[in-house]
């Protein structure tokens, strides 16, 4: 129960379009800002291979025909 609620926060989260947590004032380290761009990039990654994966067996069951009585 407890990891549905958070990955359903987390989910939402990374969701939203990419803002980082800083302002122009107080920017963190470069190496905080590269972590914090590579986990979004790597979240979207996810998302569109999962896409690509719908769409694959969409195909695949287009191409193998109806289903035999």
């Amino acid at each position: 129960m407890v990891d549905d609620v958070r990955r359903a926060r987390l989910l939402k989260e990374f969701e939203q379009i990419f803002l980082p947590d800083y302002d122009a004032s107080s920017m963190p380290p470069a190496d905080k800002r590269a972590a914090y761009a590579l986990e979004h990039i790597a979240f979207r990654l996810g998302r569109i291979e999962q896409k690509f994966d719908e769409i694959i067996n969409l195909i695949s069951a287009n191409l193998a025909g109806p289903p035999r009585p």
